[in-house]
């Protein structure tokens, strides 16, 4: 599949399969996260793979809405963003590092529509709580949770286009911002 069959196929996954992912699949989905690209090349990302079932027990705890996905993906993908590593920010008045780790989850999703499987990014978590579940420290932040698996109902890479999407011309302009 290439990049704008993946980006055109894409749907959050809302029910996941328990079977688990083979080895060399999840490292092609990580490797996409590792070869994003960062400001200055900084790459500011952390990335937790929990498949332990306790420990993906209690990271669902930690999520408002989506714990549910957590418990039934084989894995959770949990990226943080770590402060010290990118000073850069963009226009002088926001850090760079949630955009930089923003942008390797995507290709994370991309790779995973790829390779057949689905995930769900979730960010309506406790901070505190996942950094405890997973030893984290200080200046490290989750940026987004991740479950990952095999979709129950796959849509065999024959998913609508996106309701309600804007025209070109509505999102495009040239030489200037006319709206």
């Amino acid at each position: 599949m290439d990049v704008l069959d993946a980006i055109r196929s894409f749907q959050p996954c809302t029910q996941f399969d328990s079977r688990p992912i083979p080895p060399e699949q999840l490292r092609n989905v990580l490797a996409a996260a590792r070869l994003s690209p960062s400001q200055q090349n900084l790459q500011p990302w952390r990335f937790v793979v929990v498949q332990d079932d306790e420990r993906r027990r209690r990271l669902a705890q930690a999520i408002s809405r989506g714990g549910k996905l957590v418990l039934e993906a084989p894995v959770a993908i949990v990226a943080f963003a770590v402060e010290e590593d990118i000073p850069v920010t963009v226009g002088g008045y926001i850090s760079a590092y949630p955009l930089d780790v923003a942008v390797a989850v995507h290709s994370l999703e991309l790779a995973a529509t790829a390779e057949g499987l689905g995930t769900h990014w979730l960010v309506d978590f406790n901070e505190e709580k996942v950094r405890q579940v997973l030893g984290v420290a200080e200046g490290i932040h989750p940026i987004a949770i991740l479950p990952i698996g095999y979709p129950l109902h796959p849509n065999n890479g024959s998913s609508p286009p996106p309701e309600g999407r804007k025209s070109p011309d509505e999102i495009i302009a040239y030489d200037a911002y006319p709206w």
